[in-house]
C-alpha cells in the first residue's frame, strides 16, 4: 500500500494516502459489475458512466505513483467523480427514487474529504454535495427520463446497505486513528511526567505545585565525563550514555522510584514523590547500591568503562510542573540542593549521603563515616559513605 509514497512522508499523510489507495482498489470491481448489469439491461449511457467511474480511479492511481505531490488535486478529482457518477444515472433514470437513492453514495465524498484531506475540505464538499443533490433533483424532475425505471425495495435496501457499510468502515478507521494517536499522546506524556501528575494535568491545566514533607533525592553523574568526551567520538559517547541510563531507568522501574530528569551526564531520581512512602530513604539506598552493581556489569561488556559519583539527601521538597510548551516535572528546595552537593563533593565510585539520610536508614545499611567536609553554600557538613545493606532486601 505504499503506492504514491514519497520521502519524508508523515505518519498522518501515509494513513490518508493508504485510505485513498484502498478506496480505488476496493471500488473498481463493484463499479464494473454495476456497469455490466446496466449494459445487459440496455442502459448504455448508465453503463458508460459506471465504466468511466471504474477506470478513472485507476488512472488517478497511476498518476499518483508518478506525481505524489499532486495528491490533493487527485483526491479532489476522485471526490468529484463520486458525485457525478451518481448524479448522471439519477437524471437518466428519472429521479432519486427511480434511481434507488443512488445519490446517497454522494455522502462518501463528504466523509472521504474529511479523512483524506481535512476538516475544512469536508465542509466544502458537504456544501458541494448538497448543491449537487439539489440540482440533480431539479433536473431529474424537469426532464423526461431516458430509461424507464421503477424503484424496488431491494434496490433501495442495497443502496442503504452499501452506504452504511462504507460509512461504517470510514468511521471505524477514524475512531481507530483517533484512539491510536490518543494512546501515543498519553504514552508520550507519561514518559515526560509521573503518571498521576499527567492525569492531573489532563484533568486540570492549572498550576501543579505540591509540598512534600519527607522524600529522598539522588543525583549521580559520570566521573571524568568531560575528558571522556574529548577522547571519544560523539557516537561513542552517546552510545555509552544510552547504555548507562537505560540500565538506571530499568532499576527506577524495578524499585518503584521516580526519574526526574537527566542533565548532560547527570541523573536525578527521587523516592516518595509524587506518591509518599515511609521507606523513601531505604528504597533509594537500595537503588544506589543496585546502580553501582549494574555499572560494574556494564563495564565488563564495554570498551568505555565508567564510574558513577552518587549523592543522596532526604527532607522536605517542593515539586511541580513548569513550562507550557515542554513540560518538566521538577523538584526544588534545600533538600535537592544538598543532594546535588553530596554528588558534586563525593568520591568516584562511592555513594555519599547526609546525616539526615543515614538516620532514616534505621540501621539496615552499613555506612562509613567520611567526616566533616566543606560543602559549597552550606559550610562544614557531616557525611557518610553508603557501603552495603546489612539485612536481606525487602521487595521494592
Amino acid at each position: 500500500m505504499d503506492v504514491g509514497s514519497y520521502p519524508g512522508e508523515s505518519d498522518v499523510q501515509r494513513g490518508k494516502r493508504r485510505i485513498v489507495v484502498g478506496y480505488v482498489i476496493v471500488g473498481v470491481l463493484p463499479r464494473v459489475l454495476f456497469a455490466t448489469d446496466s449494459l445487459s439491461q440496455g442502459r448504455t449511457a448508465v453503463a458508460v458512466v459506471d465504466y468511466t467511474a471504474a477506470l478513472l480511479p485507476v488512472a488517478a492511481l497511476v498518476v499518483l505513483t508518478r506525481r505524489p505531490h499532486w495528491y490533493v488535486g487527485i483526491v479532489n478529482v476522485l471526490l468529484g467523480a463520486i458525485l457525478i457518477e451518481n448524479a448522471i444515472p439519477t437524471v437518466l433514470l428519472g429521479g432519486l427514487v427511480e434511481a434507488d437513492l443512488l445519490m446517497a453514495f454522494g455522502l462518501l465524498s463528504v466523509i472521504g474529504a474529511q479523512i483524506a484531506l481535512s476538516r475544512r475540505a469536508g465542509f466544502w464538499w458537504l456544501g458541494t454535495y448538497l448543491v449537487t443533490l439539489t440540482v440533480t433533483t431539479a433536473v431529474a424532475d424537469a426532464v423526461d427520463p431516458v430509461y424507464e425505471s421503477e424503484w424496488t425495495s431491494a434496490g433501495v435496501a442495497s443502496t442503504l446497505v452499501g452506504v452504511t457499510v462504507l460509512m461504517f468502515a470510514a468511521m471505524a478507521y477514524f475512531v481507530g486513528q483517533r484512539d491510536r494517536y490518543q494512546q501515543e499522546s498519553d504514552d508520550l506524556l507519561h514518559n515526560i511526567l509521573p503518571e498521576q501528575i499527567a492525569a492531573r494535568l489532563k484533568a486540570d491545566s492549572s498550576m501543579i505545585a505540591d509540598g512534600v514533607d519527607s522524600a529522598s533525592v539522588l543525583f549521580a553523574d559520570i566521573v571524568g565525563f568531560t575528558s571522556l568526551s574529548a577522547r571519544h567520538s560523539p557516537e561513542r559517547i552517546v552510545r555509552m550514555l544510552d547504555s548507562v541510563f537505560t540500565r538506571l531507568d530499568a532499576l527506577v522501574d524495578e524499585f518503584g522510584l521516580e526519574k526526574i530528569k537527566t542533565i548532560g551526564d547527570a541523573y536525578m531520581v527521587a523516592a516518595g514523590i509524587p506518591t509518599p512512602r515511609e521507606d523513601h530513604a531505604r528504597v533509594l539506598a537500595r537503588f544506589a547500591l543496585a546502580a553501582r552493581d549494574e555499572l560494574a556489569e556494564h563495564n565488563l561488556t564495554t570498551d568505555t568503562p565508567v564510574q558513577l559519583r552518587v549523592g543522596i539527601n532526604s527532607g522536605p521538597v517542593v515539586a511541580g510542573v513548569i513550562g507550557r510548551r515542554r513540560f518538566l516535572y521538577d523538584l526544588w528546595g534545600d533538600t535537592v540542593n544538598t543532594a546535588s552537593r553530596m554528588e558534586s563533593h563525593g568520591l568516584p565510585g562511592q555513594i555519599q549521603i547526609t546525616e539526615t539520610t543515614r538516620a532514616l536508614l534505621d540501621g539496615e545499611f552499613a555506612c562509613t563515616e567520611r567526616g566533616i567536609i566543606e560543602v559549597k553554600g552550606k559550610g562544614p557538613t557531616r557525611t557518610w559513605l553508603l557501603d552495603s545493606e546489612t539485612v536481606p532486601a525487602m521487595a521494592p
